[in-house]
């Protein structure tokens, strides 16, 4: 191990950054369906709250049919999947519905995984995801 006196230059060695990418929700309505977009990070401490608080607003606005982008989540953990699961059940109490669209490949697995791709309808375009609300009223 080199040691170096104070004020001589030591060598520089790059560490790994680690680029946390806050959660993003971008809501719009088309009638009477949310669309909420997602993107960033859907974990414990870090956006699955905000998650689970803007459902919870909307729910208590009488919004109950959501349609959740995930395209731009870049990762999601167990307890983002839980307050998704949780909110599910919430809204299906409720008489509504929560449907996801364009799950990203990572995603996708970590909803495979989980088991809730057996639950809840997941759609590749905007536009089919829509379209199925309007069927089941």
């Amino acid at each position: 191990m080199r040691q170096f006196r104070l004020g001589q230059a030591r060598p520089w060695r790059a560490r790994p950054q680690v680029l946390c990418m806050a959660m993003t929700i971008t809501e719009r309505r088309v009638g009477d369906v949310t669309v909420l977009q997602l993107g960033g990070r859907i974990v414990f401490g870090d956006g699955a709250g905000e998650l689970r608080a803007r459902l919870n607003d909307l729910l208590d606005e009488a919004r109950l049919k959501f349609l959740l982008d995930l395209r731009e989540v870049t990762y999601i953990d167990s307890f983002g999947v839980g307050v998704i699961a949780a909110k599910f059940v919430s809204v299906r109490r409720k008489g509504g519905d929560i449907k996801l669209l364009s799950l990203s490949p990572r995603t996708h697995r970590v909803m495979k995984i989980s088991g809730l791709l057996k639950i809840f309808q997941s759609f590749e375009s905007e536009e089919d995801g829509l379209l199925s609300f309007a069927k089941k009223a």
